[in-house]
């Protein structure tokens, strides 16, 4: 056994905590390790594993279930085995200063590593109880539980759906330019309330219970009104028309025609 150091890329969720892939992220992480890392597979009873490293969690005794990780010979398993072998010991975070355009500054942490993202992976078993496999994709890509975290209450989740869907309206029309202006400096002023909420840990020095729901401009309200007086506010979406009605342009024909 020699160890190695390997660079490999694995997709990370757009912001720490949050379940959002959507930005397609990566992140580059080393692996330094044993090129042959050995984990004990102890039976959850389930049909499934939740390994351990014999170095760091004891020796293997008799009678337990070991599987070798190969990292050079299966480079799709280097981040199982780099959440298995753990940080090393010199490892400390470290952080940008960021600052937002209304001046609040928080730390972004800028090294990182796959064990701030994912717990530790676990295994299938076969029915007498052997290792089977890792949990991989159909791109031979690892499955991993990320660490998530929510920090909104319900009265702030709440305020932010019914702010998503009032900006939602408006944004299917052109407005006068006062009021697109005020439409902009709103959207502005949630989003960093949506993230001073939900995103609590970036700011050290600030309760995100404290933080101030930005007040919706009443002219927009007063148009948001209008509009869905008017039966427009679903202008724009792109919804199924009725299931079972016949349908022209796009739309339902009452005719039937």
């Amino acid at each position: 056994m020699a160890d190695v150091e390997i660079k490999y890329t694995f997709k990370v969720p757009d912001e720490p905590y949050i379940n959002d892939f959507s930005g397609g992220k990566t992140e580059e992480f080393t692996y330094i390790g044993p090129d042959k890392l050995t984990v004990t597979c102890p039976n959850d009873n389930n049909g499934y594993t939740s390994p351990y490293t014999q170095s760091l969690d004891g020796p293997v005794y008799d009678g337990e279930i070991t599987e070798v990780i190969d990292v050079v010979a299966n480079p799709e398993l280097l981040p199982i085995a780099d959440l298995f072998w753990g940080k090393q010991d010199d490892y400390v975070a470290t952080f940008d200063e960021v600052t937002l355009d209304d001046g609040t500054k928080y730390q972004e942490q800028n090294n990182r590593t796959i064990h701030d993202y994912y717990w530790k992976p676990r295994g299938e078993l076969n029915d007498d109880g052997t290792f089977k496999s890792w949990i991989l994709d159909d791109d031979n890509v690892a499955i991993l539980d990320m660490f998530e975290r929510d920090a909104l209450s319900p009265k702030q989740r709440t305020y932010l759906g019914k702010a998503d869907m009032f900006i939602e309206i408006l944004d299917q029309f052109d407005l006068p330019d006062d009021e697109a202006a005020q439409l902009t400096a709103y959207k502005t002023a949630v989003e960093t309330y949506r993230s001073k909420t939900s995103l609590p840990w970036k700011y050290p020095d600030a309760n995100p219970h404290d933080a101030t729901a930005p007040k919706m401009p009443m002219q927009l309200v007063t148009r948001r009104n209008e509009i869905k007086a008017a039966g427009l506010e679903n202008l724009q979406k792109e919804d199924n028309p009725l299931e079972g009605q016949p349908v022209y342009n796009g739309g339902i024909d009452h005719d039937g025609e």
